[in-house]
């Protein structure tokens, strides 16, 4: 059983005709908690190492970003009381693509309550929680499936710690 979650639905491409815009990839979300929408999340964009945007989610949680092709992002998720994570987002595409538009890359981003975490450090989970990249075959931007699940493996490995020193310590 996975108790964080990262849904991604993939980014189809779409040939832009008389399209004169810096080419990019909306991203769109929204933030729970695994059941309640959390209002008031912060949400910072970088490219590469630097800051280039933060935002909040609104009430019903949904948050969005665009990211210039052709770059490295990440976002970070963080709300008080909760376990931040982050993304990766690789907008590179291959050379012989010409102007591009693509539909939003929609994510459904769960964070964890920090008190799950008690006891055990976390800095292992200070990686992106999931990566993204175009993906040729699909001609889409994807989820690594890969190193997500290697995340998830971690994130799960840390609960199970967390719940035997709770019982220890009762």
């Amino acid at each position: 059983m996975f108790i964080c979650s990262f849904a991604l639905a993939g980014s189809t491409l779409v040939h832009a005709q008389d399209y004169h815009q810096e080419a990019s990839l909306p991203v769109m979300g929204r933030i729970t908690d695994g059941e309640n929408k959390l209002e008031g999340c912060e949400v910072v964009t970088y490219r590469g190492n630097e800051l280039i945007a933060t935002s909040t989610t609104d009430k019903s949680g949904k948050f969005h970003a665009e990211l210039a092709l052709n770059g490295e992002y990440s976002l970070a998720f963080h709300k008080s009381g909760f376990v931040p994570k982050r993304i990766l987002i690789d907008t590179s595409l291959p050379l012989r693509m010409g102007d591009l538009m693509f539909d939003p890359l929609m994510m459904d981003i769960s964070l964890l309550a920090a008190d799950k975490y008690q006891g055990v450090d976390t800095d292992e989970l200070d990686y992106p929680f999931a990566r993204v990249r175009y993906d040729e075959k699909t001609q889409t931007f994807a989820q690594d499936q890969e190193w997500t699940m290697g995340m998830q493996r971690t994130n799960g490995a840390l609960l199970l710690a967390a719940g035997r020193v709770e019982k220890r310590s009762k």
